[in-house]
């Protein structure tokens, strides 16, 4: 499959800064010169530095410009995530590896980590996810819950698409996330995902609970993922307006 532009051009200037084209410290060319450069949108060359900020390659700073901090990723995977815009991001940075699809009942210990009606049906989509620059390294294990319509609607999508489940939903149905709510705690790794991730049963770990809700306040998809304690980094950026 076709790689993405964006992803192509962030795979160049990854090459470029690695064979120290911008030296440690340099500012890179402005957006519009690179964005002129490459014959690409100012928001395609944005996609593509946002994958080289994930990667510790660069940082951005408004007023002064982009600039080169490392010539080779760094070793977590670094998810930087402030809007659903960079929820998005994430989701094509990662490779998603589909584990099982399988109807459950959500019952009282379910509904209180998902906020799910309990008793209601769902459909419950167990997979992994892998940092591209270490395909061997699995970077997450999840526990994705749909309604049935919603998952019958995007079951061909699954293992096509590096695309956020969410945005698969609303290219099939039109159902598009209004808000997610995103919590995160201190776990430890369950039996199930420590076999997958590569670590000791019980020990540290990240867990996110994502809650996607459409236009009209309905919740429509929850993500529950375990992130090894050791191999992620999650980065919230605060800004001063």
């Amino acid at each position: 499959m076709r790689e993405p532009r964006y992803v192509v051009i962030a795979d160049d200037l990854m090459r470029k800064i690695a064979a120290g084209r911008w030296a440690v410290g340099e500012l890179l060319p402005t957006e519009p010169e690179l964005a002129a450069e490459y014959g690409v949108s100012r928001e395609t060359l944005r996609r593509s530095l946002r994958r080289l900020e994930v990667a510790g390659l660069i940082s951005r700073h408004p007023g002064t410009g982009t600039r080169v901090e490392r010539s080779t990723p760094v070793a977590a995977f670094t998810a930087q995530l402030g809007s659903v815009g960079d929820l998005t991001q994430y989701g094509e940075a990662a490779v998603r590896s589909v584990l099982s699809v399988e109807p459950v009942t959500v019952d009282a210990a379910l509904s209180a980590v998902t906020g799910l009606a309990e008793g209601s049906r769902q459909v419950c989509i167990t997979s992994t996810r892998r940092d591209p620059g270490s395909p061997d390294e699995v970077v997450s294990w999840a526990r994705v819950y749909l309604g049935p319509g919603d998952a019958k609607a995007i079951a061909g999508d699954l293992e096509e698409s590096r695309r956020l489940i969410a945005d698969s939903i609303e290219a099939r149905t039109g159902r598009a996330v209004k808000r997610v709510v995103q919590q995160v705690r201190a776990v430890g790794v369950s039996a199930e995902a420590a076999t997958h991730l590569g670590v000791e049963p019980g020990s540290p770990g990240l867990e996110f609970v994502r809650r996607y809700y459409d236009a009209s306040g309905a919740l429509f998809e929850v993500t529950v993922s375990i992130h090894a304690g050791d191999r992620f980094v999650y980065e919230t950026v605060l800004q001063r307006n």
